[in-house]
């Protein structure tokens, strides 16, 4: 019997160009947009790597981020790269520079997408302006934004192939609900995002990120609106981090190659395992003591409040890069809602909820 080796996912930075200044960002909190580009040899040398690492076996997925996959001049041809060698490619853009032709180009080859939006209504001025304040741009650009989500639309893409990501800040988070029924009217997927960080939480992450306290108030609103959706009902059952209702997938079985060749764990992790320019640099960032922990990371020696929480076999320990960023690689995920929300009681519980 064939024996998997890991990494099954990976993760690809081919640049480090945006047109946006979103607040929260890692790669604005660390100063990485610096207008880098990778070449497509660079980019196929990264999966010829995965595939000697994984005696001959390709990747199953790679996600395509940045900086702004969309400006990358080597995109299709790396999409058709990974097409013939039976990789699915899945792009995370701004969608700003999404058009017609572009759409169209990618649902023919049924490549997933992950687009962006932070508001719930876009013809309410004042939400139009905060959705400018969550890129760091003005209205302009949030018309073409928007622009863009149409263009997918329109082109006839949905979920599962077509996602929004809502990075949860505090200055978008009453809108979340409302993000939530715009996706679902309009047949998108949802992905609401806890703002990770690779570094210690400290008071600078909290003037722009919200608590746990905070999120969990957001379930119980969510809870509180069964007449926008029925699946707010649920929203307490249906909690994972650190994507709210989906954990990550990736913690342990992908592996995150930036533009300038260096190898992390995952997209907010800030420590670099290896270099593609090392000898056997999959070996060696798998071998590390970092991925060693993440493989190695059991119920039983997960700090709080993971080890107490019933969610561990679906959950895993929220974002990793996050908890690891106090120090501890078995810390537990401090951002969790959980622990401030209660199972329901029949007083919490709504008159038309059906256990």
């Amino acid at each position: 019997m064939k024996v998997h080796i890991g990494p099954s996912f990976g993760i690809i930075e081919p640049l480090t160009v945006c047109q946006l200044r979103c607040p929260g960002c890692f790669m604005i909190r660390r100063k990485a947009l610096n207008g880098q580009k990778m070449t497509l040899e660079d980019a196929v040398r990264i999966l010829d790597l995965c595939r000697e690492y994984r005696s001959g076996e390709e990747l199953k997925t790679m996600d395509i981020l940045g900086g702004e996959p969309l400006l990358w001049p080597h995109l299709k041809p790396f999409i058709e790269v990974l097409l013939g060698r039976g990789i699915k490619p899945w792009i995370f853009s701004n969608l700003i520079a999404m058009t017609a032709e572009t759409a169209s180009w990618l649902s023919q080859r049924q490549v997933s997408v992950t687009g962006k939006l932070n508001i719930g209504n876009p013809s309410d001025p004042k939400q139009l302006k905060i959705q400018g304040e969550m890129i760091g741009r003005g209205r302009k650009t949030v018309l073409q934004m928007l622009k863009g989500i149409d263009a997918m639309l329109e082109t006839g893409y949905r979920d599962p192939l077509f996602r929004l990501e809502n990075l949860l800040r505090r200055k978008n988070l009453p809108y979340a609900a409302d993000f939530v029924v715009y996706c679902h009217d309009r047949g998108i997927g949802v992905d609401l995002e806890v703002m990770g960080c690779g570094e210690p939480l400290d008071e600078e992450y909290f003037k722009i990120a919200p608590t746990a306290e905070e999120l969990a108030d957001l379930v119980r609103k969510f809870e509180a609106r069964p007449e926008l959706l029925p699946e707010f009902q649920e929203t307490r059952k249906k909690l994972l981090m650190p994507h709210m209702f989906r954990s990550c997938q990736f913690f342990d079985d992908g592996m995150y190659f930036a533009v300038d060749g260096s190898i992390r764990a995952c997209s907010n992790s800030t420590v670099q395992l290896a270099h593609v320019r090392d000898a056997n640099p999959i070996r060696k960032a798998r071998e590390s003591r970092l991925v060693s922990c993440r493989l190695h990371l059991y119920k039983e020696v997960v700090g709080e409040p993971c080890r107490s929480c019933d969610r561990w076999a679906k959950c895993r320990g929220g974002c990793r890069a996050t908890a690891e960023g106090s120090g501890d690689p078995f810390a537990g995920f401090q951002l969790c809602p959980m622990p401030y929300l209660p199972k329901l009681t029949l007083f919490e519980r709504p008159s038309h909820w059906h256990p």
